[in-house]
């Protein structure tokens, strides 16, 4: 027979057990691995009901980034009666047809309760960055550039935070399209605008995705960096099709296609992976892999799958770095600036992809001659710029 005392401290500890259990779960739900659905340039018609049918038949997203152009008309509300199924869980980033007052610009901040166009958020491990490109500044020195740098300095250095996302409405980058607006062109002033004010400090920061619109069809690009020779071509900087590890770069996906209209590609640029003007669609991000892999899949909605990508991120250790007449550097990858002709870089282990000089750099690894780093992979510049590292 079992004592009172035996009976009451197994049923405490029964009940400590489940709750530490549901405990657990709780905390994966709120705090776990997040779902999101995004598209752009919506409309109030049947393509748009199939867009909201679309995301809403994905993983059931705990949230959906609208990217802009909603309703095209005076008042959000026909666009609000559409996608009601999904408005609570909706984040806004304000678009050039809802961005006066004419066009009902107030009622879509009251609707998603908005006190400002440019905001921020963390879900999971998940911090997104909303950018607005239309009513209010983003220059330079705007009080919209400072909330956007001191949200991207504050993500990147902490710890519970692997991902970075930014949306807005209007591209940086798109290949040639029928759009008669010099706005939807790749040299057009706000896509220059934007690409040199920001695209650098979104690789300073380690932003991982970009989502767009404006332009009404489906782009996603390699992942790519800000070239400031060329700022209209970025470099690209993986040609993998569509598995990256630990990329140097930022993926930037156009999704205007929520249902509005279509506007016809006429090229392809060589950044992009991927395009489609055919058909309406919204992306799907999925985070995986105990919150170190990012999946983006694009659906039309027809429900087919026509675009993947994957982003996975080691997991290891941040690198730390010194240096003088050299460099030195621990852990996963570094970015730095060394001058001169004749600095040398120590890797321990690993691999290194670093610009110095008129040539290669001066690599040692320990116990092989200069030169015979692991994975070595040098590029050229000239007199100075921009060091990546990379040890395992």
């Amino acid at each position: 027979m079992f004592s009172k005392v035996t009976i009451s401290l197994f049923v405490v500890m029964s009940s400590l057990l489940i709750f530490n259990i549901l405990s657990s779960l709780n905390t994966n739900y709120v705090l776990g691995f997040p779902n999101f659905g995004a598209a752009g340039d919506w409309g109030c018609n049947s393509n748009t009901k199939s867009t909201v049918s679309n995301i809403q038949s994905h993983s059931s997203p705990e949230l959906v980034f609208g990217i802009g152009d909603y309703s095209y008309t005076s008042t959000p509300t026909c666009w609000l009666n559409i996608i009601d199924p999904i408005k609570s869980r909706t984040r806004i980033a304000i678009g050039n047809h809802e961005d006066e007052s004419s066009e009902g610009f107030s009622s879509y901040l009251s609707a998603f309760g908005l006190s400002k166009t440019y905001y921020s958020f963390t879900y999971g491990n998940v911090r997104v960055i909303v950018m607005d490109t239309d009513h209010d500044s983003y220059s330079k020195g705007s009080s919209q550039y400072n909330f956007v740098i001191s949200e991207l300095q504050k993500a990147s250095t902490d710890s519970n935070i692997k991902w970075i996302i930014v949306y807005m409405h209007k591209q940086m980058y798109t290949s040639s399209n029928t759009c008669s607006s010099s706005s939807c062109s790749n040299t057009g002033s706000d896509a220059t605008n934007l690409r040199n004010i920001y695209h650098s400090q979104f690789g300073k920061y380690g932003v991982d995705v970009v989502l767009n619109g404006h332009v009404h069809n489906f782009q996603r690009t390699y992942p790519i960096k800000y070239d400031s020779g060329s700022p209209s071509s970025p470099i690209v900087t993986s040609s993998a099709s569509t598995d990256y590890f630990d990329p140097y770069g930022q993926i930037f996906a156009l999704v205007g296609t929520g249902g509005v209209n279509i506007h016809a590609l006429s090229g392809k640029s060589s950044w992009v992976k991927y395009q489609q003007d055919d058909r309406f669609g919204a992306l799907d991000i999925d985070i995986q892999d105990n919150g170190y892999k990012l999946v983006g899949r694009y659906y039309t909605n027809d429900k087919v799958q026509r675009d993947v990508f994957t982003i996975t991120k080691t997991g290891t250790t941040t690198a730390t770095y010194s240096f003088g007449p050299s460099l030195t550097l621990s852990g996963k990858e570094a970015t730095s600036t060394l001058s001169g002709q004749d600095t040398s870089v120590g890797v321990s282990g690993g691999n290194i992809d670093a610009k110095n000089g008129q040539n290669q750099n001066n690599v040692k690894q320990p116990g092989q001659p200069n030169g015979q780093g692991k994975g070595l992979k040098c590029e050229h510049f000239t007199q100075q710029g921009p060091v990546r590292c990379r040890t395992s």
